[in-house]
């Protein structure tokens, strides 16, 4: 894990320099303002297998300011139940299909553009609701409901670093505000990493 990490730093230091760097914002035609991207995700464990699907496409309405929508499809295997009725020792699995909507404000895009500092990223705030279809009964046992839509609100901010013209890395920590006892995030606050182009 320490080495993926260390090389992903190096990657993205050495892109941030490698590129011909096109100001932020400047947005000759509509299609500048589109963006496409979102993550994968793959956890592999004793206990746990869970594959992550995030798609994502947004626009910025100003250089500072985007929103966009999202999509999530996760299938998890859990290698036993803990529910005490489920005597069976078999593996369960759920799927989890959702959308979202979301925003992210930029206070300063481009570290380079504002104080010159060999750095092609900046801070940003997100904010996200995220609408999730799935079995509320696999992620309480207590619960007397089955498959069912939750909402969730989450907020937090991050870094946001540019690799080219239009394609970044997005490194966010966001806290879900509801705090759901359904919700299928296994911590509060949520990381997430993801790419954009």
């Amino acid at each position: 894990m320490l080495k993926k990490s260390i090389f992903l730093v190096i990657f993205v230091s050495v892109s941030t320099l490698a590129f011909s760097q096109r100001k932020h914002g400047d947005f000759q035609r509509f299609s500048d303002r589109v963006y496409f991207g979102g993550s994968l995700g793959l956890a592999i464990g004793n206990r746990i297998t869970q594959i992550d699907v995030l798609p994502q496409g947004g626009i910025w309405i100003f250089p500072q300011w985007s929103v966009g929508v999202g999509g999530r499809y996760t299938y998890r295997r859990e290698r036993f139940s803990f529910d005490p009725s489920n005597t069976s020792i078999k593996p369960v699995t759920t799927t989890i299909w959702g959308y979202s909507g979301f925003t992210d404000i930029l206070p300063i895009p481009d570290f380079n553009e504002a104080f010159g500092v060999k750095l092609h990223g900046g801070f940003v705030i997100h904010g996200e609701f995220e609408n999730l279809y799935l079995d509320r009964k696999f992620f309480d046992i207590t619960s007397t409901q089955g498959m069912g839509w939750i909402r969730m609100y989450m907020v937090g901010g991050g870094w946001r670093q540019r690799i080219g013209d239009r394609a970044a890395v997005n490194f966010l920590v966001l806290w879900d505000l509801t705090d759901n006892r359904y919700s299928p995030y296994t911590s509060n606050p949520i990381l997430r990493f993801s790419i954009t182009f």
